[in-house]
């Protein structure tokens, strides 16, 4: 069975980019990305005025994961409606939330590797100091980081069943989890109303948690760590509650989109 779950997540993704060259694969997962982070970096220390971008270093490399977990897996479904899946994966008898889970593990790994090169490249170029971080910690915050942005976006992806503008639909979350997430500004600065969005935000939590590291306090890290974890499991279960809504309107209407 974990096996053949395994094969699943491999076959997503050779479907996916098995038109890519090795060398136009990792340009676009990690170089991109990077160039990204950069930028909002150099943003942040003239708009600030500051040569400390230690916080801004560990929200942007966070959300290098956007391109891989946000826009990556939230088209899944449009593409299986493209390729003629669809039919296949909404008519099939068996149990739909591992097919949903075996399409972000690869999303998940590329994400966790575009962030571990955010932090090296802000270590190398912007002076950030890890000698004081517990590297096993800030790698457990990486990988929670990551499978709850992967949960994430695969409930954004369900919603491409659901509407047909699925471009403008991902590209609102993208500056959202920018705005609430805390990787560009500290959440004090929203209102009451947005610091309540901003912890229903996957990442987060994540971020709060990797910034506790690099402070004297660190006593909140592991409530926010599996605050992150709790946030990602809501997700994936929202994932399977509305991927099984829209299966049972296509099953009853006889037809696979519900706009």
């Amino acid at each position: 069975m974990i096996r053949r779950f395994f094969d699943q997540s491999y076959l997503y993704h050779k479907g996916r980019r098995a038109a890519f060259e090795a060398e136009e694969f990792v340009l676009m997962q990690i170089g991109y990305p990077l160039l990204t982070l950069i930028f909002y970096c150099l943003i942040a220390s003239y708009s600030f005025h500051t040569t400390n971008l230690t916080s801004w270093v560990i929200g942007n490399a966070f959300l290098l994961c956007t391109h891989a977990c946000i826009f990556g897996l939230g088209n899944i479904f449009v593409g299986e409606r493209y390729h003629g899946r669809l039919r296949s994966i909404i008519a099939s008898p068996c149990a739909k939330l591992p097919l949903i889970l075996a399409s972000g593990i690869f999303p998940a790994l590329f994400a966790v590797c575009a962030s571990v090169c955010g932090f090296i490249v802000g270590a190398w170029v912007f002076g950030v100091d890890f000698s004081g971080v517990h590297l096993g910690f800030a790698a457990l915050t990486i990988l929670c980081a990551m499978a709850s942005a992967t949960c994430f976006g695969l409930f954004l992806s369900v919603f491409g069943l659901m509407s047909d503008s699925m471009h403008l639909v991902l590209n609102v979350v993208s500056y959202l989890m920018m705005i609430f997430t805390g990787a560009e500004f500290p959440l004090t600065q929203l209102p009451l109303s947005g610091r309540v969005i901003a912890q229903l935000m996957p990442l987060t939590k994540a971020i709060a948690a990797m910034n506790t590291l690099f402070g004297p306090e660190q006593g909140q890290f592991w409530t926010l760590l599996l605050a992150e974890l709790a946030t990602g499991a809501a997700y994936a279960l929202l994932a399977r509650a509305v991927f099984g809504f829209a299966e049972r309107s296509a099953r009853r209407n006889g037809r696979f989109d519900l706009f």
